[in-house]
Formats: C-alpha cells, sequence, structure tokens
C-alpha cells in the first residue's frame, strides 16, 4: 500500500502517512468487524430467550436485542399474527451450526 500524496510506502495498519501526514482511505484500512452480517439468517445458539428468532434479525439487521424482544412480545400480545410469525421464523430460520472442538495432540 502506497500514500496517495507522495507515493512512499506504507504500513497496512496506519491511519496515516509518517512522511506527509495525509490520511489514509478507511478503504485500504484492513478492518475485521466481528459484528458483521455473514449474509446467512440463522439463529445463534447463544444470547437466546426461547427460539433464538429475536436475536437472529437483531444480529443479521444490526439492531437492538431489547427493541427486538420489546417489539415481538407486543406483536404476540396484541395480535395473534406475531405469535404465528414467531413460531414460522422459528422453523424457518436454521440453527447456527455446532462447532465442535479441534481436536489437539
Amino acid at each position: 500500500m502506497f500514500c496517495t500524496h507522495c507515493g512512499n510506502k506504507l504500513d497496512p495498519s496506519s491511519r496515516f502517512c509518517p512522511a506527509c501526514g495525509t490520511s489514509v482511505p478507511l478503504a485500504a484500512t484492513p478492518f475485521v468487524d466481528l459484528f458483521s452480517s455473514t449474509g446467512k439468517l440463522v439463529r445463534p445458539r447463544l444470547n437466546r430467550m426461547v427460539a433464538g428468532v429475536c436475536v437472529a434479525f437483531a444480529q443479521q439487521y444490526g439492531w437492538d436485542l431489547t427493541v427486538v424482544r420489546i417489539v415481538t412480545a407486543l406483536l404476540i400480545v396484541l395480535t395473534g399474527v406475531g405469535a404465528l410469525a414467531y413460531i414460522a421464523a422459528w422453523v424457518i430460520i436454521p440453527e447456527e451450526p455446532l462447532v465442535l472442538p479441534t481436536k489437539s495432540i
């Protein structure tokens, strides 16, 4: 990676050019977001209360889990459609695969 202003070689983790001080574009900075969606809607095995449907939607779309749970509870209490939608999502959305520990020798 090289500086677009002065052409000096840059360290991949640097945010500024050490020679001229120009900021490095964010697209060039390697960043791994641990909470980014994988593109596939799955019900996680952790942090779920009933079936993990609310957690699945909150993680997939970046929503607050508490708000998703409150909206789901209101839909279930106020309308019967919320309960049917929750059960349908429980059946349709696949569960996250079980990760087994690797065998160490």
